[in-house]
């Protein structure tokens, strides 16, 4: 009986041990890189994960970009959102170098497994790829190949497509976004999706679809497939010349989906008696285009029409390349602050049908 009770000792330890050696296998040493709103929402998906009994997470350490100089004078520090929320969370951080990671070696005595790069911003040396035993990986907001590049969301608004999605790749050794496929969802875009709505939809998503993926990482990493070279497009990064309206060449849609797309990083601006003025709160008319103008004369674009409704304030509409019109609700005359249109046309004796917006 002794020896029988032995032997039942001697089995349970060994399949305990086997057992921990098999969770250990499992179990990732993650070097995260990110930066923004965007990025956090994976990294705080990867925290939570790791405090479930049989996780796959055994360390998580963060690169983050380096902290700039910003406001009057560039006197204020400001540190990325990674950076913040990995420092509420005590987390080890690494700061990248400012331009580029070139010859950059992290300097920490940890064996990464895996790398997990979410809206990052730098391209990963093949060396730094290469420190990884288990390879990197990325969650990008959109189906590539389709919007390779900086700005997929941006550019999933600007040309007003219906559909999106996340894709889960390998990181390229050579080509940004290029990667074989490990995952992919697809998303319908709510109606007048904003940029600031839409990467909260599509970092929530992106987040799920990670873990859900380093779940099952072995399996999705032998399956994963290239992409289809025939399909690529672009989304490059977004810069403040969009920003400018050109009324001869821009349709009120194209208007409305530019302001939806990028005036959360540049208010979308005109020029108005020779300064620059900034149109907020940028939206498609409720009323109809008959009623706001009348037979006759084409109106120029960037022509300013505003209509009286009976009892209620005046609305302010701009005519565009296409004779169709756009509204907005406020604006911010360069050197000043930002007022309501009412305070705008009375303060300005703005003229409907008169007054014109310049290129």
């Amino acid at each position: 009986m002794a020896k029988l009770s032995q032997k039942f000792h001697i089995l349970k330890s060994f399949f305990t041990t086997t057992s921990k050696n098999l969770n250990q296998k499992q179990a990732y040493q993650i070097l995260f890189f990110g930066s923004d709103k965007f990025s956090v929402a994976s990294l705080k998906a990867l925290i939570n994960e790791s405090k479930n009994p049989e996780t796959f997470v055994k360390s998580i350490e963060v690169v983050v970009p380096p902290d700039k100089k910003t406001g009057r004078g560039y006197k204020e520090i400001t540190s990325s959102q990674v950076k913040i929320f990995a420092q509420e969370h005590d987390l080890k951080i690494h700061e990248a170098p400012p331009k580029s990671l070139e010859g950059w070696k992290i300097q920490t005595p940890t064996n990464f497994d895996i790398g997990v790069v979410v809206s990052f911003g730098y391209f990963l040396t093949p060396s730094i790829l290469e420190s990884f035993s288990k390879g990197a990986l990325n969650v990008h907001p959109s189906l590539l190949p389709k919007y390779r590049g900086a700005s997929p969301i941006q550019y999933a608004i600007l040309n007003n497509d219906k559909i999106t999605g996340i894709t889960i790749q390998e990181l390229h050794h050579e080509i940004f976004d290029a990667g074989k496929i490990l995952r992919q969802i697809t998303h319908d875009i709510p109606q007048n999706s904003t940029y600031i709505t839409l990467e909260y939809l599509l970092a929530t998503k992106g987040a799920e679809l990670l873990i859900d993926t380093l779940r099952k990482f072995n399996y999705y990493k032998k399956n994963a497939k290239e992409q289809d070279a025939s399909k690529i497009t672009k989304a490059p990064k977004i810069k403040k010349e969009m920003s400018k309206i050109k009324w001869s060449q821009i349709s009120a849609q194209q208007l409305e989906q530019l302001y939806r797309a990028i005036s959360h990083q540049y208010p979308l601006s005109t020029k108005f008696n020779n300064k620059i003025i900034q149109l907020h709160n940028i939206s498609l008319p409720s009323v109809s285009q008959h009623l706001l103008i009348q037979p006759g004369k084409p109106l120029e674009p960037g022509t300013i029409i505003i209509h009286y409704p009976k009892q209620l304030t005046p609305i302010v509409y701009a005519i565009c390349a296409d004779g169709n019109v756009i509204t907005f609700n406020s604006v911010k005359v360069e050197g000043k602050k930002e007022v309501s249109t009412l305070d705008w046309i009375n303060g300005y004796q703005v003229k409907s049908k008169e007054t014109k917006f310049e290129e």
